[in-house]
């Protein structure tokens, strides 16, 4: 009898504590009603089932103040890569940018957690003649989910998200270069230059054909075997020809350094025209232009060939016969300008100058030197009729082949357009037949 109550007296309470029980009081949404006087929020238990609410102007600007001094906040908590080159907080968002590579809009809410970087925009600024690469959507998609979610993981998210798009970046360039240069090789440079992929051992692996295959490009980050570049120019130059390496084929190499910034390096030390000091090469990364390269590293070495040469025949006193005497002069023109193909030799448009060496023969009459872009050759010219363009010719060749020097070559071409002068001379006032 005792256990049939005490059942029915449980059951009855068991439905009086289900009616008696209290609601979940969203209090938050109270608190606001209290101090504003109206109800403007929903509250969170709905807004979670799927109502979004969207806050009017005036909401908005305060709500964007805190993010923006939350953002601000969790920008000072982290450290920061040295790389990046401009960060500006504004709408409650970040902007990050790394010159010549990528700049990234985040802001703060991953998986609804205020502590996690959001990645709102992606985009990179590595391409060639003003035209950005451009990821497609779904790759884009892909890669902004991949770097979210390891900045989540990581105690130092923005040192992830600059590596991770940094290593896609030298890959993207170095895949840009090797596709320019061989668009080269099968221009108006073909057979002219070559060039080599330059592998983790250093060993280069020669591609002096069109027919090189691209290697596997487009991977999403660096690795050891990311190739560097070695461009091989004045294929036929020669120990003849006046360079100490041996006679080794000037080159420029390109290739990703020890800290992961592409480099560009030439073989022998060249002079800037502009600056006078030893040149440097730059890659310019959101205008990738390999020719525009080519050409100022051959310039440089131009000049610094021209200006062995005007050093050498300022101490021989047939050539400069005084401190004071002006028969050396050099006419610089820059690296950005137009070629001309003539006769085999190919020249810088008059217009836009070239580098040569001017050497005073007599009166007003000068021998020009200059240095063939091509293939590194020695180009003699002279003004018109001084001279013999046989003896031209063959003193040309022999300073090539080096048996001959610079001294000796102008002497006797001075010597060549004096005699040259007399029978003219001779003929005019009939002395001479």
């Amino acid at each position: 009898m005792c256990f049939t109550q005490a059942a029915d007296s449980l059951f009855f309470m068991h439905e009086g504590l289900q009616q008696a029980r209290a609601p979940v009081y969203d209090v938050p949404s109270a608190i606001d009603i209290l101090l504003t006087g109206s109800y403007q929020r929903l509250p969170k238990c709905i807004e979670d089932v799927g109502t979004q609410y969207t806050l009017n102007e005036e909401q908005q600007k305060p709500a964007l103040k805190k993010l923006d001094a939350l953002v601000r906040s969790k920008l000072l908590e982290v450290s920061l890569p040295k790389e990046i080159s401009e960060i500006k907080v504004s709408d409650g968002t970040a902007l990050i940018k790394v010159d010549g590579e990528f700049k990234v809009l985040v802001t703060l809410g991953y998986r609804g957690h205020l502590c996690m970087w959001r990645i709102l925009h992606l985009e990179l600024l590595v391409g060639e003649k003003n035209k950005p690469i451009k990821l497609e959507l779904m790759r884009r998609h892909v890669l902004g989910d991949d770097l979210e979610r390891r900045m989540a993981a990581a105690e130092n998210p923005f040192s992830i998200l600059y590596s991770v798009l940094h290593d896609l970046c030298v890959s993207l360039v170095m895949d840009t270069v090797i596709r320019q240069v061989q668009a080269l090789r099968q221009g108006r440079w073909k057979d002219a230059i070559r060039f080599e992929l330059i592998s983790d051992g250093g060993m280069g692996h020669a591609a002096g054909s069109s027919s090189m295959q691209n290697p596997d490009g487009e991977s999403d980050s660096y690795s050891p075997r990311t190739p560097g570049l070695k461009i091989i120019y004045w294929l036929e130059f020669d120990k003849n020809a006046g360079m100490s390496d041996s006679g080794a084929c000037p080159f420029i190499k390109i290739e990703p350094g020890p800290d992961l910034q592409i480099k560009c390096i030439h073989s022998n030390f060249v002079i800037d025209p502009l600056t006078g000091k030893e040149a440097e090469f730059f890659l310019d990364q959101s205008c990738i232009d390999v020719e525009r390269l080519l050409l100022r590293a051959i310039s440089c070495n131009q000049y610094t060939r021209l200006l062995e040469i005007k050093r050498e025949l300022g101490k021989n006193n047939h050539v400069c016969r005084a401190a004071d005497d002006d028969v050396l002069q050099f006419h610089l023109g820059g690296p950005d300008v137009e070629y001309k193909q003539k006769d085999d030799k190919c020249f810088r448009k008059e217009s836009e100058g070239y580098e040569v060496l001017r050497v005073h023969a007599y009166a007003s009459c000068f021998f020009t030197l200059g240095v063939n872009i091509r293939n590194g050759r020695f180009l003699l010219q002279s003004s018109k009729n001084i001279v013999a363009s046989s003896a031209l010719l063959e003193c040309e060749e022999a300073l090539n082949q080096g048996s001959m020097t610079a001294a000796d070559v102008f002497v006797s071409l001075r010597s060549k357009s004096l005699l040259h002068l007399f029978a003219s001379i001779g003929r005019v006032l009939g002395l001479v037949k």
